[in-house]
């Protein structure tokens, strides 16, 4: 066969065998952590969004050994979340709704998430479980699929043995030409052989749960997310009339009593309290109902045991449109308190979202605390 027919017969061989990977859909990753100054790191979970909300897909003994876990996202942003509950789905499987930073980039939506798997399970038996480390950073150990119980669930080997899966892992993805085909359950301590829920058997529980009625429905409870977590920063689930509410925040607290959402929380909440990382060190707050004007802005320390740890410097940060790109600087000053309250005077400004990025602490220590925070309109 020559000419036409043989070069076309050629392309469309070629365009064949490129289908399985012109664009596959690898859902993004997070490593959850305890909620406390160690950020210990307990295991993993990928993050998918659908009708609104952020949720993390993780095993069940990773929840619970977290308590309530926080998650970074892998990337250099360093996007922090937390869970606001959780539903388990058994099999050690669990999904979890989330609130934070990370739902500014949550994934995928759930249902293009790929569920057939089959022609790659039955192409090759080399994989890759995929992990985030807890800088942000991607971690790859190369395994082999040993078994394929035919009911859901996958056996994997390390490669190498030198390599052994270690503790943290649980909820790492298992991959396959870069599709993701499983998450890692768990490991046998005598042979080092783990468990892989098959992601076909995984979704069909994770699309159970998201379809029942039953599940609450945004705004139904306190921490419901209502808008579309990938649409913009905004995405709140905010009574209509509500005051300010924090949204993210740039480094975890000392421990879980101390959460940044303390800090528009009631007056019987413990005070926010960090030790960052990384300076400065951000929250981010949605003001108000929509677009609200606001004149200033105001810290309270009262509550905190120490004045030495309060914000000494601050930057503030307007976003009018809620979009991630749509941060515009407003004021840079010193933090001035008196009787423990500091009032940071603006010019009338209409914005959605407020930053407040704090500097330095005043007596320049490594821990941070703040009371509260409340916006003057």
């Amino acid at each position: 066969m020559t000419g036409p027919r043989l070069h076309a017969r050629k392309w469309a061989s070629a365009l064949f065998a490129l289908l399985p990977c012109a664009a596959p859909v690898a859902a993004q990753q997070a490593v959850v952590t305890t909620q406390d100054a160690n950020a210990l790191e307990i295991g993993q979970a990928f993050l998918a969004h659908h009708g609104g909300q952020c949720y993390a897909i993780l095993p069940t003994h990773v929840v619970n050994e977290a308590g309530r876990p926080a998650l970074r996202r892998e990337g250099t942003e360093g996007l922090l979340g937390e869970t606001i509950d959780s539903a388990e789905l058994g099999d050690d499987l669990s999904v979890a709704r989330l609130d934070g930073a990370i739902r500014a980039d949550c994934g995928v939506s759930a249902l293009s998430i790929r569920r057939s798997i089959e022609r790659l399970l039955q192409q090759g038996r080399l994989g890759t479980l995929r992990s985030i480390n807890g800088d942000g950073t991607v971690a790859q150990l190369g395994v082999t699929i040993v078994d394929d119980d035919g009911r859901g669930m996958l056996r994997v080997q390390p490669t190498h043995q030198g390599n052994p899966i270690r503790k943290g892992l649980s909820g790492s993805l298992l991959l396959i030409d870069g599709v993701s085909v499983g998450m890692l359950l768990s490991v046998n301590a005598r042979s080092g052989i783990g468990s892989v829920a098959r992601i076909d058997a995984l979704m069909s529980k994770v699309d159970a749960h998201l379809m029942n009625p039953a599940t609450p429905a945004p705004g139904a409870a306190a921490g419901t997310v209502s808008a579309s977590p990938t649409a913009s920063l905004s995405s709140t689930h905010s009574a209509p009339g509500a005051g300010p509410r924090v949204l993210g925040w740039s480094a975890l607290p000392i421990d879980e009593s101390h959460r940044a959402a303390n800090l528009t929380a009631g007056a019987e909440a413990p005070p926010w309290s960090s030790i960052p990382e990384r300076w400065p060190v951000t929250i981010d707050l949605q003001a108000g109902d929509g677009v609200v004007t606001i004149s200033g802005v105001m810290l309270d320390g009262r509550g905190v045991a120490a004045a030495g740890q309060l914000p000494a410097r601050v930057e503030v940060f307007i976003n009018l449109s809620g979009d991630t790109r749509g941060w515009r600087a407003i004021t840079s000053t010193a933090v001035d308190y008196r009787d423990g309250v500091a009032h940071i005077a603006l010019a009338p400004l209409r914005t959605r979202l407020l930053r407040l990025s704090f500097s330095a602490t005043v007596d320049g220590g490594e821990v941070i605390s703040l009371g509260r925070i409340a916006l003057l309109q």
